[in-house]
């Protein structure tokens, strides 16, 4: 296999696009974080009514090892410099098996329809290519993007040759609509207990080793993680490991919190980020033992429901064992890609 460099041809300059729709484009700097934060909640109230994306969210984006700021962003204002319309262009850092660049971006509702979206997409795709040709790497090279099913961005995405690669199930269990529990017992030797700051980094390496053969998942780097679990909508203490006889995770459960989005919801909601076990310990039943034990840590602290996304073609079978814990299915989010 040729490297990314030799196979993928990228813009030897890149400029922002020219004026479209009332708006004109520039980089984007960390200046813009609360109105692109705000443009993203107008967008998601469209797009995806059930969701609320956090300051939090655009302050860990910003930071993702290797994202340059003043080339892997773009702000498109109005005559009045509000920002109407952002892209960010985010170079994932882990190559072990793929290459991947993730898009985000968004159109404020009441301006779509003018040209403004493609401007923005083709830009990113430019600087896509440009992040990737790059590297001397001898690897399969993706460009991703991701809404809920049926939203106006994927359509956009697929006039420039992105296809459905996955679906990810929105799943929902509220706590005074399920009551009862199917969970293994806690196998000998092994013992639960709250997440701690002390297990950030032990909890990347088991996280990194369960998603190892997960589909499009990369190993975490050291610094985005460390922006995950201390980022200010983290709850280590509502998270839980379950440790092995020999003092090490055996298997996790990550959550977060941020009132902010409740509303959009209906309800208050813990979210649990990720479920995994490591390798060695599996077959055991510690992924349900795990998340109930976080189920219960989110209900003593009064939320009223915890809520999570799943692969659809999870190869560990994941939906099942949260429906046996009472979770409900709810909306499909699509993640759309092209390779290079």
């Amino acid at each position: 296999m040729a490297t990314l460099r030799e196979r993928i041809t990228a813009p030897a300059h890149l400029e922002p696009p020219m004026p479209t729709g009332g708006l004109t484009f520039r980089a984007g700097s960390r200046d813009d974080l609360d109105a692109v934060h705000s443009l993203a909640v107008a967008a998601a109230s469209v797009d995806d009514p059930h969701a609320r994306p956090s300051t939090a969210d655009f302050e860990r984006t910003l930071s993702t090892e290797g994202l340059d700021i003043a080339r892997d962003t773009l702000v498109g204002v109005d005559a009045e410099g509000h920002v109407q319309a952002y892209g960010i262009v985010i170079d994932v850092p882990s190559r072990v098996t793929a290459a991947r660049v993730v898009l985000d971006g968004a159109v404020h509702p009441g301006l779509r329809g003018r040209g403004i979206g493609r401007r923005v997409l083709a830009w990113q795709i430019g600087r896509a290519r440009q992040r990737l040709a790059a590297l001397d790497l001898e690897l399969p090279a993706t460009v991703e993007v991701g809404a809920p099913r049926g939203a106006g961005s994927l359509r956009l995405a697929a006039r420039f040759g992105f296809g459905p690669t996955r679906n990810w199930v929105d799943m929902q269990v509220v706590f005074d609509e399920h009551e009862g529990r199917d969970v293994p017992a806690l196998p000998h030797g092994f013992v639960v207990r709250a997440t701690t700051p002390d297990d950030i980094e032990p909890l990347r390496a088991a996280k990194n080793d369960a998603f190892r053969d997960h589909w499009g998942s990369q190993p975490m780097v050291e610094s985005d993680w460390h922006g995950f679990l201390t980022a200010s909508k983290s709850r280590l203490d509502l998270g839980r490991v379950v440790l092995g006889p020999d003092g090490g995770i055996a298997a996790f459960a990550i959550v977060e919190v941020d009132p902010d989005g409740f509303a959009a919801r209906g309800r208050s909601y813990g979210y649990v980020h990720w479920v995994g076990v490591v390798r060695a310990a599996r077959g055991r039943g510690l992924a349900p033992i795990v998340l109930d034990a976080v189920l219960q840590a989110i209900r003593a602290d009064g939320l009223s429901a915890a809520v999570l996304h799943v692969d659809a073609e999870n190869p560990s079978g994941a939906s099942r064992i949260y429906e046996r814990l009472g979770f409900v299915a709810g909306e499909v989010h699509v993640t759309a890609s092209t390779p290079l």
